[in-house]
This record gives C-alpha cells, sequence and structure tokens, in this order.
C-alpha cells in the first residue's frame, strides 16, 4: 500500500503556527527579562504568570482537539519542548526583576533563561534557584516538563506505529 506524499500546502498552518509560537516566545522573553527594576516586580511578575497559565492551557487543548495529524503534532509539540515553553517562563521569571527576587543567583536574562532550562528538564544543578512565587512557577514548568515529554514521546509512538503498520 502506498502512502500519500505530503506537500507543503498540508503543512502550511503547522509551520505557520511553529514560527509564531517562536517569534511569540522569544520577544516575550527579550521584552520581560529587560524590565527595569523599577517597572519589574510583583504586579507584573503575576500578571505575566497568570497569561502563562492561560497560554499552557490553551495550547495544551489546542493540540488535543484541534490538530488531528500525529505527525504536525509531533512537530508543535517538539517545538514547544526545545525551545517556546522554557523562553516563556524565563519571561515570567525576568518579568519579577532580578537582585535575588524571583531566582537566587540570577543577574540578567541569560541567567533566567539557563535556570529555566535545568528547570524545565528537571536537571536541577542546584547553582541557582527560586524564591517567594517563583518556587511555584518553577514547580509548574517542571511539571509541565514531565507532561510535555510525556506526550512528546507518545506522539513520536503512535507516529512510528502509523507507519510501519501500513506496510
Amino acid at each position: 500500500m502506498r502512502r500519500k506524499p505530503t506537500t507543503l500546502e498540508e503543512w502550511k498552518s503547522t509551520l505557520v503556527a511553529v514560527l509564531g509560537l517562536v517569534v511569540v516566545s522569544f520577544v516575550a522573553w527579550y521584552g520581560l527579562s529587560r524590565l527595569s527594576e523599577t517597572t519589574a516586580g510583583d504586579k507584573i511578575g503575576t500578571a505575566t504568570t497568570v497569561l502563562l497559565m492561560i497560554w499552557l492551557v490553551s495550547q495544551t487543548w489546542y493540540y488535543m482537539t484541534q490538530v488531528k495529524s500525529p505527525k504536525h503534532q509531533l512537530l508543535l509539540m517538539g517545538i514547544s519542548f526545545i525551545q517556546v515553553v522554557p523562553f516563556l517562563f524565563a519571561a515570567v521569571y525576568g518579568s519579577f526583576g532580578y537582585f535575588d527576587l524571583c531566582v537566587v543567583g540570577a543577574k540578567g536574562p541569560s541567567d533566567v533563561l539557563y535556570f529555566s532550562y535545568v528547570t524545565f528538564t528537571t536537571v536541577g544543578f542546584g547553582d541557582l534557584h527560586p524564591a517567594g512565587l517563583c518556587r511555584g512557577l518553577a514547580v509548574a514548568e517542571a511539571l509541565t516538563g514531565y507532561i510535555l515529554l510525556g506526550l512528546f514521546v507518545a506522539a513520536a509512538v503512535g507516529v512510528y506505529a502509523r507507519g510501519h503498520s501500513q506496510n
């Protein structure tokens, strides 16, 4: 049984979504992690935390209900796993400010991005650690990493199994 070749037209909306995710997450991290100490703080940090949680729930809903192709789901989850979620969490950490307000030991945007990746992958080196409300955020990020990795592996196995069951 021959499989129908895929076309760029089939992937266009998924590739646009991937590009949008990458651009939005980078811009959010770049902008929010560079707030001045007088601007950053609890109000902006709390607002960005709420927006991040809404975004995570909406993206999970979108992947599970609107994206029908397992290959498209796999690409979207892979990009989210590699770049989008850690950048968005780093943006939230940065929106609280530095000088040990959120991530103890972080001196700038690159430090919160590093902390975000270490937390998301649950490596936890311990050289930087969260404080205050950011402790809860770090837990949420670690759980998101577990869940997203599980969904990613399930999607990859599903794509692999479908490809081999047709032969």
